[in-house]
C-alpha cells in the first residue's frame, strides 16, 4: 500500500515540485522535496522511490542517480524531466524510465501506485513499444541477462551501470 511509501523528489522548479508532491501525497506517499542535488544527498535516510529532474542547478538527475543508487539510498526511481538534450536523455533511459514533464503527473501515478501493488509496471510513452524491444533484444548480442533487464520499461530495483 502506498501509504507506508517514502518518496525523494529532485526537483527545482517550485512549482513543479509542490503539485507533484501534493498529487502524490494525496495517494498516500510520503514525500521529501530536494530543489538540489545538494539537497538531495543531504538526506540521510532510505527511501522506497525517488522522482528526479534531468536539470538540475547543481548537476544532472542521471549522475545524482546513480550516486544514490550506489549508497542504497533509493532502489526504485523514474526521471521526470522536460530536458530536450538527446544524449542526457539516453543516459538517463539506461538507468531507469523516463517521462516527459508535458504528460503530466498521471503516468508517475500509474508507475509509483501499480508498482506499490503489483511487480510489473506500464510503460512509459518514452519507452520502446514492447515489439521493439522484442527485436532489440533478439538481435542484441548481450547475455540473456542483460537483454531481459534492458527490455523493461517498468518502475524496477535500478542498478548503477
Amino acid at each position: 500500500m502506498a501509504s507506508s511509501q517514502r518518496l525523494l523528489i529532485a526537483e527545482d522548479d517550485v512549482t513543479v515540485a509542490r503539485a507533484l508532491s501534493r498529487t502524490l501525497a494525496r495517494r498516500g506517499f510520503s514525500v521529501a522535496i530536494a530543489r538540489s542535488c545538494a539537497a538531495a544527498r543531504a538526506f540521510d535516510e532510505h527511501f522506497d522511490f525517488a522522482v528526479l529532474d534531468l536539470d538540475l542547478p547543481d548537476g544532472n538527475g542521471v549522475d545524482l542517480a546513480r550516486e544514490l543508487l550506489s549508497l542504497g539510498r533509493i532502489p526504485n526511481l523514474v526521471f521526470f524531466t522536460g530536458s530536450n538534450d538527446p544524449a542526457l536523455l539516453a543516459r538517463a533511459r539506461r538507468v531507469g524510465p523516463v517521462i516527459m514533464k508535458s504528460g503530466g503527473t498521471s503516468e508517475i501515478l500509474a508507475l509509483l501506485t501499480h508498482d506499490s501493488s503489483a511487480s510489473e509496471a506500464p510503460q512509459s510513452r518514452t519507452a520502446p513499444s514492447p515489439k521493439a524491444r522484442r527485436i532489440r533484444a533478439s538481435s542484441n548480442s548481450a547475455p540473456a541477462s542483460s537483454r531481459a533487464e534492458s527490455s523493461s520499461g517498468s518502475l524496477r530495483k535500478s542498478r548503477v551501470r
